[in-house]
């Protein structure tokens, strides 16, 4: 495993979520007078991003300590419980936290098989404003899992 380079793609994507984070939550505080119609599928597409985003960390993780990464119909749910059940990683966020986490990738398979003009607020409301809070508690897990990581 080269370090070096893993924790150079690890804070690589962890500034791509804290950007997505940044425009979730300038996109949440949009006043409802003031949304266009497109606002809530671009709400989606962001939402999504936070699961690809994720699945990005653990896919450089896996690469790195030579592990096999998955694929097929469930490697994102794979990547997920992987993710969740690692101690070191998913496993430190509260239940609450991992019950959000499967919620943004069911919502994300919606997105995906979907299509983004039947997306209305109600529906993202919610996994949209607690972005940025999902991203800031992923980013402090990752970094600390980085620092501890032996040299």
């Amino acid at each position: 495993m080269n370090k070096d380079r893993l924790v150079q793609e690890i804070n690589y994507e962890l500034g791509q979520l804290r950007r997505l984070g940044e425009i979730a939550g300038q996109l949440s505080s949009i006043k409802v007078a003031e949304r266009q119609s497109w606002d809530s599928a671009a709400a989606a597409k962001y939402i999504s991003d936070l699961v690809l985003g994720l699945e990005n960390l653990c896919k450089r993780r896996n690469v790195a300590l030579g592990r096999v990464i998955t694929e097929g119909p469930d490697s994102h749910q794979n990547l997920l419980d992987d993710f969740l059940q690692d101690k070191a990683l998913g496993g430190k966020l509260p239940p609450e936290i991992a019950t959000r986490l499967k919620k943004y990738l069911r919502f994300r398979h919606r997105f995906v098989h979907g299509y983004g003009h039947e997306i209305n607020w109600e529906i993202i409301d919610e996994p949209l404003r607690l972005l940025p809070e999902t991203v800031s508690l992923l980013s402090d897990i990752w970094e600390t899992w980085i620092r501890e990581l032996p040299a």
